[in-house]
């Protein structure tokens, strides 16, 4: 029960969204029905927690000025964001969305005193990579998006059969209503004030591939935001996504899928993301820009972060130094998964990655 109920995403969400999933995302197989019951319940649960919060901080984060704007890290899923974004919260100048924040995006200030019950609950280590799970630590916010929204990539892990649609919607903004594109947008910036309102207004940087394609829409919020893409051999990208998608709909999934299915999308889904991202990516200034490949990161560090804040100008490089020295000792001894190659998975990455297997100039896998 603990490690396939207990941190679903959606047991932070309301009723009213989690009915509204329901509607649109053909509902709750079979053999599924436990674990939605488990959700329901913890919805139920931390219901009047949000009226407290509204009631409480409500105005005082509407209230909150974001006095440096955040730096967003962006790239494919498993393309190193995650390695990226850990090292750099270290930077004690810097703050971030926690896991915290992403349980329970709408009441996390006054569910404070029972956080560390919470955080008993959870998974020692992730399902995709088995990376320690701290409820203190960094996290995705598009985790915060699931609850508190209909449309977030968090979503085509839930409801599978709709994955595709879900994707075209909360990812890339397709067919969504101008009406729901401008409440998303207020509820992004909402959370992003919250999470500022407790750190004391110190710059956040925030990691989720899902804005690779989302540039546009968060320059309309952010004008003078900071964008670090990083990425990763396509091959190496597509084993490991693979592998993700399996762990995490296993965990997540309200619905059944197929291995053939999660291939498609997982093809499909990486080459619409980097469409988006090359055609949007020269509305950021140069200078608020860096694009950093993760075989470089993983080989040299130290070096890359200091070109990151030399390109970004961001402030405190010389300051954060030894915390990220003693980040990386600790994780000297982490390995990354091996994959073995099959013909089909090259040829399909060949067939539709061709645009950043160009670009990028990665080789095949021998």
């Amino acid at each position: 029960m603990k490690e396939k109920y207990t941190r679903h995403p959606l047991f932070g969400t309301n009723l009213k969204n989690w009915f509204k999933l329901l509607e649109d995302n053909k509902g709750i197989e079979r053999g599924f029905y436990q674990k939605a019951a488990f959700v329901t319940v913890l919805i139920l649960f931390f219901s009047p927690a949000r009226i407290l919060h509204k009631i409480i901080y409500g105005k005082k984060i509407r209230n909150t000025t974001i006095k440096k704007t955040p730096v967003f890290i962006i790239g494919h899923w498993r393309s190193g964001t995650t390695f990226l974004h850990e090292l750099m919260c270290m930077d004690p100048n810097l703050s971030y969305i926690s896991l915290w924040h992403t349980l329970v995006p709408d009441s996390f200030l006054v569910l404070e005193p029972i956080k560390t019950i919470v955080s008993g609950f959870l998974p020692r280590t992730r399902p995709m990579d088995e990376i320690k799970v701290e409820i203190d630590g960094p996290y995705e916010e598009e985790a915060a998006l699931s609850t508190l929204l209909p449309w977030s990539y968090f979503h085509c892990f839930i409801f599978p059969k709709k994955a595709s649609e879900q994707f075209q919607r909360s990812v890339l903004f397709k067919d969504l209503e101008k009406n729901d594109v401008k409440r998303w947008k207020q509820t992004y910036q909402y959370l992003i004030k919250a999470v500022s309102y407790q750190n004391k207004q110190k710059r956040l940087i925030i990691k989720s591939p899902s804005n690779t394609a989302r540039i546009n829409t968060l320059l309309e919020i952010f004008p003078d935001a900071r964008f670090i893409h990083i990425y990763r051999n396509p091959y190496e990208v597509y084993k490991s996504t693979m592998k993700m998608r399996k762990n995490v709909l296993d965990q997540y999934a309200l619905q059944n899928t197929t291995e053939e299915e999660i291939r498609k999308l997982v093809l499909e889904n990486y080459s619409d993301l980097f469409k988006e991202y090359y055609n949007q990516k020269n509305s950021i200034p140069n200078d608020r820009l860096i694009e950093v490949r993760y075989e470089d990161l993983v080989l040299k560090p130290m070096k890359t972060l200091e070109e990151i804040y030399e390109k970004i100008d961001l402030e405190g490089f010389n300051e954060a130094k030894p915390f990220f020295q003693k980040y990386l000792d600790e994780k000297k001894e982490y390995k990354t998964n091996k994959y073995v190659f099959d013909k089909k998975s090259i040829d399909d990455v060949e067939k539709n990655w061709d645009l950043t297997i160009k670009k990028w100039k990665y080789n095949p896998p021998e």
